[in-house]
């Protein structure tokens, strides 16, 4: 008995520091922020960028309207740097203010065994422990913040394979086709995740509490 004794004090030690650090942290509207970027700015930069590269490359080289499809590159050249540029701004602009994150991560003074649980607990796969529900909300915060800096990274490779799709032949296109489907599959597992932790903090949140669930921005 002397064994467990000795440990509590040590546990009691580790969640009393997650505790302190879990201090402030909160979802400010990270839902709604990836939301618009991926229903507005993404999809309304790629299309133009496409449509300007394509034309300026046929335009630059003296191709004819016929042949637009050999200057795609060009194309997405241009919404591949536009991707990257508007993905740092808009991470910097919108994704970072829409979270109070602290200033260390909230499971650092944690065991594996302990952070692997409350990361079960985010994602729907374990019950929630009421006794670290402020760990574990923070901790559902910073794993949203992440998510959503990684989903505005997400679709510039893709960008950067389509054309080899579109003009490759043979084993190369069908090479570059399954890269970007590996990277949407992945795409879509952060997307699921992102939503799980807001969900979780939607079910556990308190009246008035300022997170968002899923997708929806409530503030």
């Amino acid at each position: 008995m002397s064994g467990i004794d000795d440990l509590m004090p040590k546990s009691n030690d580790r969640w009393a520091t997650a505790t302190r650090r879990a201090q402030g942290i909160a979802d400010l509207g990270l839902g709604g922020a990836l939301k618009t970027y991926y229903t507005l700015y993404f999809p309304a930069g790629v299309i133009i960028l496409v449509a300007a590269g394509t034309v300026g490359g046929t335009l630059a080289f003296g191709g004819a309207p016929a042949d637009w499809p050999s200057f795609l590159v060009f194309g997405f050249f241009l919404a591949v740097l536009g991707a990257a540029i508007g993905g740092l701004i808009y991470n910097a602009k919108k994704i970072a203010p829409a979270a109070e994150l602290g200033r260390i991560d909230v499971l650092l003074s944690l065991e594996d065994k302990e952070r692997k649980d409350i990361r079960r607990q985010i994602l729907g796969k374990t019950p929630v422990d009421p006794d670290h529900l402020v760990v574990s909300r923070a901790a559902a915060v910073q794993l949203r913040k992440n998510l959503a800096t990684q989903l505005v990274w997400m679709p510039v490779l893709p960008l950067v394979f389509i054309p080899q799709v579109i003009r490759g032949a043979g084993f190369i296109s069908w090479f570059m086709a399954a890269g970007v489907a590996v990277l949407v599959i992945g795409a879509i597992y952060s997307v699921r995740d992102f939503q799980r932790a807001g969900s979780f903090l939607a079910r556990t949140a308190q009246s008035g509490a300022p997170d968002s669930n899923g997708w929806d921005q409530r503030r």
